[in-house]
């Protein structure tokens, strides 16, 4: 399996990127990352954004590398009330497979927001969903900087 890995530096340069984007088009009011690997952009999209409103969301696929459960299983939710009538950015950080995507965006939708779109630092061909707003295109394992220490499992 190829793996790709991303430096900081390359990751807060496509988050400025990506919010750049964002800024042209959609005056949301709420971010929601998807924890875990959502949760760093997401905070760093909050701070570029003056801190609107982040929300946490958990939903876990993956137990290792190239290794899934048989479905997302999301056990940390939100309430009706912190969504209802608002437009959502839903932030994580890839969009490998897209099925946890799709899963987080269909509960979010449920609770009647305005409106919910996707931004993810990277997004693989294979995923069954299309970012809104999203800055890295690969099809290798992509290692982000916060995952290097316990991927490597340090002493």
């Amino acid at each position: 399996m190829d793996i790709l890995y991303l430096e900081w530096s390359k990751v807060d340069e496509a988050i400025w990127t990506m919010c750049d984007l964002i800024k042209k088009d959609y005056d949301f009011d709420v971010i929601v990352g998807i924890s875990r690997g959502g949760l760093i952009p997401a905070v760093r999209i909050s701070h570029i954004f003056d801190n609107k409103r982040l929300l946490l969301m958990e939903a876990k696929y993956y137990k290792d590398i190239g290794v899934r459960d048989e479905k997302p299983q999301i056990t940390l939710t939100l309430k009706k009330e912190d969504v209802l009538g608002k437009k959502i950015l839903l932030v994580d950080d890839v969009a490998d497979t897209g099925v946890t995507l799709v899963a987080v965006k269909e509960y979010i939708e449920g609770l009647s927001p305005k409106e919910v779109r996707v931004a993810v630092v990277a997004s693989k061909p294979i995923s069954i969903v299309k970012p809104d707003y999203t800055v890295f295109n690969t099809d290798k394992w992509i290692i982000f900087p916060w995952e290097k220490m316990p991927v490597e499992k340090r002493k």
